[in-house]
């Protein structure tokens, strides 16, 4: 051996002796014909003319995983393999090694990597878990590359629940890559959040809009931080993107109220064309301003003539559908079989006489509030067409196949008891639950009394337009009027002023009746038989108190003040005089 060789094998054995596992040459019998000093260590001895796979294994056969026919044929294999006697992992390889006489042997090298393998299970499961931590959050997780426009470069499947598109849609630069569904009057400002708050390598948290795959838009809210390297450079964006749609609505829903209050507490004798004071009217006047800051079907319930249609119009005008039409359908005076074409609509040639395409309400009210008075007289072929149109489905006209949708409001009303109707098989229980989610009950003008000195001079008030100076009521009409029970309601007071003012006639449902020679006397005092001079002094002063407080509208003070009276010294009197 020349000492070039003898170096090359000094190199070898301190290679071998270096080496941090078992290295074992075998030959073509299984049989160890060198290990090095690790294999002589772990087993106390040397195993030199022992089977490899009896020693170093304690298997009395060969082992199972062990590839040693592809070895004696020339191929050099690697492999891991865990030992079932032991339960450790080890990295396997094995190469040929030829000798002169064409004899091969095995060269192993074989190392511990139990531990590196639980590493790596450990981590396998870690990513296994925030896996599916991040995809099945209510949101989604998100990275982004650091460049001018902050483009995804991936997305948790989150996305499909929140916004309908699948992860990769979002990514790189596509037609619904993220930044492109953002809202265009937000993408700017959030850009420019994001980039003053990473340059400050602070979080950032902010809401926005954004168009879900639906074309819906939605408001959302991104949460997150800068990623830097070593040297401080912004590499990626790393944040969280959940679903506040509804908290939104509810924030708006809330700013519009308090709007609509501050804007209307001031006035809350009338509110639009209602008129009322009384605590029954003012629960009205909330719930409208409640029912017009959201979009839900609203019914309202009341006697006939109590002013349901003025209650729809004023949630109306109040809504943000104001700008569209209000479309009112009396349900009652349409005949059952033209209900169908009337509310959807029909093409031409669909039935005899139908010589153009013709639109029905659904089509008018578009954009706008449809109100249906009379819910209770609709059939149920109809309900059920309906109840599809509400569910988002749709509709089609009379002769027609093609599917139409239409963006409205439900405001319902009724004088009827719905739940009977339901019961007895006349509404389906479901159209019933479909419109009645914001319900309203107006009470009758008998049940608030208070108000029908207000609406007496808002109707005198209408009535004397176009005519010189205004009307007045003598005191025994308005007290006859005040204390009428008004079955017909508002409608019934507007009707019986506007016949006293044009015939001179009050006809209170045969309780009353006086003619124009009455009202003209009616300035005049009818003392009673044998008054004497107090009795007719007392009622002369309580018919001057009861002109001042008609004058100022029952209001008590400038009604002392006009008669020059202290105010508890007009209280007094009043109350002597049985006025309240």
């Amino acid at each position: 051996m020349n000492a070039a060789d003898s170096k090359r094998l000094n190199y070898f054995a301190a290679i071998i002796e270096a080496f941090d596992g078992m290295v074992y040459v075998c030959s073509s019998d299984n049989r160890i014909e060198f290990v090095n000093r690790q294999v002589i260590d772990l087993l106390g001895r040397n195993p030199v003319g022992e089977a490899c796979h009896k020693v170093l294994y304690g298997n009395p056969e060969i082992c199972p995983w062990c590839p040693e026919q592809e070895t004696f044929q020339g191929k050099t294999v690697r492999w891991e393999f865990k030992n079932p006697t032991t339960g450790r992992w080890y990295y396997h390889m094995a190469t040929p090694i030829a000798h002169p006489d064409g004899a091969l042997s095995k060269l192993s090298l074989c190392l511990d990597i139990t531990e590196k393998k639980a590493a790596e299970n450990d981590l396998i499961e870690s990513r296994r878990r925030l896996s599916t931590l991040m995809n099945n959050l209510p949101g989604i997780v998100y990275r982004c590359r650091a460049d001018e426009s902050f483009t995804m470069e991936f997305a948790s499947r989150g996305s499909k629940r929140l916004l309908g598109f699948e992860p990769h849609e979002l990514l790189g630069k596509g037609p619904n890559a993220f930044q492109r569904i953002v809202h265009p009057d937000d993408r700017k400002n959030m850009l420019d959040l994001v980039r003053e708050t990473v340059a400050m390598r602070r979080p950032f948290s902010f809401i926005y809009r954004i168009r879900a795959a639906s074309g819906d838009e939605k408001w959302v809210w991104e949460q997150g931080e800068g990623v830097f390297d070593d040297d401080g450079q912004l590499v990626a964006l790393e944040g969280f993107i959940s679903d506040v749609t509804a908290y939104k609505e509810v924030e708006l829903d809330l700013r519009k109220e308090n709007m609509r209050l501050r804007s209307s507490i001031s006035d809350r004798y009338r509110f639009g064309d209602i008129i009322g004071k009384s605590k029954g009217m003012q629960a009205v006047y909330d719930l409208i301003l409640k029912a017009s800051a959201s979009n839900a079907s609203v019914i309202i319930f009341g006697e006939s003539g109590s002013g349901k249609e003025l209650v729809a119009r004023a949630i109306h005008q109040l809504s943000d559908r104001r700008t569209g039409n209000f479309v009112a359908v009396n349900c009652g005076a349409i005949p059952k079989d033209l209900m169908e074409r009337e509310f959807f609509g029909h093409l031409k040639g669909a039935f005899t006489g139908a010589n153009a395409d013709k639109g029905g309400f659904l089509d008018s009210a578009d954009g706008g509030t449809l109100f249906l008075d009379e819910i209770g007289e609709i059939n149920q072929e109809i309900q059920v067409k309906l109840l599809r149109v509400l569910d988002g489905v749709g509709y089609t006209p009379l002769g027609g196949i093609k599917l139409k949708k239409s963006n409205f409001r439900v405001i319902a009303a009724t004088n009827r008891d719905l739940v009977k109707l339901v019961k007895g098989g006349r509404m389906r229980e479901d159209f019933f639950y479909r419109i009645r989610i914001l319900p309203i009950q107006l009470p009758p003008l008998r049940e608030r009394k208070e108000d029908i000195p207000l609406l007496i001079d808002h109707f005198l008030a209408v009535l004397a337009k176009g005519k010189q100076g205004p009307m007045h009521l003598p005191v025994r009409v308005r007290e006859a009027m005040e204390t009428y029970n008004w079955p017909g309601n508002v409608r019934e007071l507007q009707n019986v002023l506007h016949t006293y003012i044009t015939l001179g006639k009050l006809d209170l449902m045969g309780q009353i009746s006086e003619t124009a020679d009455d009202r003209q006397g009616a300035t005049d005092l009818a003392w009673p038989g044998g008054a004497g001079l107090r009795q007719r002094m007392d009622a002369l002063e309580k018919k001057i108190i009861l002109g001042a407080l008609e004058a100022a509208r029952w209001h008590r003070g400038r009604a002392a003040e006009a008669l020059r009276l202290n105010y508890k010294t007009l209280q007094r009197k009043m109350k002597a005089h049985g006025i309240k």
